[in-house]
């Protein structure tokens, strides 16, 4: 199966897709490491998509323009599914979901990342009492 890559931008809410293609993920990678256009300090993330959206890539921290606690030297890639799956997690209200949450490596992906990623990933979101 063949993606498209491009960058979003997680510093807005919801994050935005920024309008450039790469038909192979070191090129997005490696315009993250060289700066995107109007998003020098933003939190940057590369997407796969065969549309709809399929992988999400946290760029190496390094090349982050943003200050986050990761701290992986290489793009680390996780399937969409699997982010749809700990956003529901976020959500319960079950302990032993919270548990199991609460000790998954979620570095990258704390709530408020996966929350502005709530339109590509198609997330249900819990509505608040």
């Amino acid at each position: 199966m063949s993606s498209t890559y491009r960058v979003l931008c997680l510093s807005h809410d919801p994050a935005i897709v920024i309008d450039r293609d790469w038909h192979r993920p070191e090129g997005a990678e490696e315009a993250v490491t060289e700066g995107i256009e109007g998003h020098p300090h933003c939190d940057l993330i590369i997407g796969a998509f065969s549309y709809p959206l399929v992988e999400i890539g946290c760029p190496a921290t390094r090349h982050q323009p943003a200050k986050l606690p990761c701290c992986h030297g290489g793009t680390s890639w996780v399937d969409r599914d699997w982010l749809r799956v700990l956003a529901a997690g976020y959500q319960t209200t079950d302990p032993l979901v919270e548990a199991a949450v609460k000790k998954a490596y979620t570095t990258c992906w704390p709530w408020e990342r996966l929350l502005r990623l709530r339109d590509e990933l198609d997330l249900q979101l819990r509505e608040t009492p």
